[in-house]
């Protein structure tokens, strides 16, 4: 079924003649996370654990792999497939400013269908095509142009949704702040600004921001900006082998001694020790990668 080697990423071209096909049964691909079909001609129904959805073509569908993740192409019909480790979309959504609000638009079960006049579906089937190449060819870097691509069209795809108004709008002030925090901390963690230094970037008073942030995700600003710098920190432990030296100075520490110690308060042990733990777990698990995707 799996036309691609990648132990983080399996994609492939599906094309059903006389019989119906199902793709995505979380025992074919236990390892991997997340799913994407796109399915540019035929039929098929969407299984999410909350509910069926109907697919015509050109059509695509996104989501994180479930037990109850099904879809069951009808016969005829063809399209596109791509299974893939949390560790791909990580390196997809990037650390932009825009990236925490992709990332939760990422976590959620998506389908949508797209007119035959619409320019998008050609645009996504073309994606499609460069990431199946990507991934047959086992090639140097083939991962990352993968997950080039997977971005481009996460957010094609997301542009492409009818989304809710913007959160200040919806539901009030405070949450319009906790989203501005939010991005803010994406595009200035590495900087090492302080939690009074956001504030004032959002015009309102350290406080405010204090109490948005407890009634909200309960936790206070300070506490969430060193748990998003200790994310990046362990993606950087696990999936790299840069030294906790470069990563310290990646990540704005004065000295990797002061990397170390933010590190071991934070997590319970050095960078070091919690490295060698951590690709311990990975041979074991390719589930094991640090997420991030509910914060705040």
């Amino acid at each position: 079924m799996f036309d691609s080697p990648s132990a983080r990423l399996r994609s492939g071209r599906v094309e059903c003649a006389l019989q119906e096909r199902v793709i995505g049964t979380r025992s074919a691909a236990a390892q991997y996370q997340w799913f994407v079909f796109f399915l540019d001609d035929g039929h098929a129904v969407a299984e999410t654990h909350s509910g069926e959805f109907e697919m015509s073509g050109p059509a695509m569908r996104w989501g994180p792999l479930e037990e109850e993740t099904r879809l069951r192409l009808s016969a005829g019909s063809s399209g596109y497939y791509l299974f893939f480790a949390q560790a791909v979309l990580d390196d997809a959504i990037g650390a932009a400013a825009e990236s925490a609000e992709l990332r939760m638009f990422a976590a959620q079960h998506l389908v949508a269908s797209f007119g035959r006049a619409d320019p998008l579906g050609p645009r996504l089937e073309t994606l499609f095509q460069r990431i199946l190449t990507e991934a047959r060819s086992n090639a140097f870097g083939a991962e990352i142009s993968v997950a080039a691509y997977l971005r481009v069209l996460l957010v094609l795809f997301w542009r492409s949704t009818d989304r809710a108004p913007p959160a200040r709008e919806a539901t009030g002030r405070g949450q319009g702040d906790v989203t501005q925090f939010r991005h803010l901390v994406e595009a200035h963690f590495r900087a090492r600004w302080s939690a009074r230094q956001y504030a004032e970037a959002m015009g309102i008073t350290y406080d405010r921001l204090h109490d948005i942030c407890m009634r909200t995700v309960a936790k206070p600003p300070a506490l969430l900006i060193r748990e998003r710098c200790l994310h990046e920190a362990q993606v950087l432990l696990q999936r790299t082998t840069l030294s906790s030296e470069r990563i310290a100075a990646m990540l704005g520490f004065s000295s990797a001694s002061q990397f170390t110690h933010f590190f071991k308060a934070m997590a319970g042990e050095t960078p070091g020790a919690w490295r060698k733990q951590a690709l311990a777990r990975s041979a074991d698990s390719a589930a094991s990668a640090p997420r991030f995707a509910d914060w705040p």
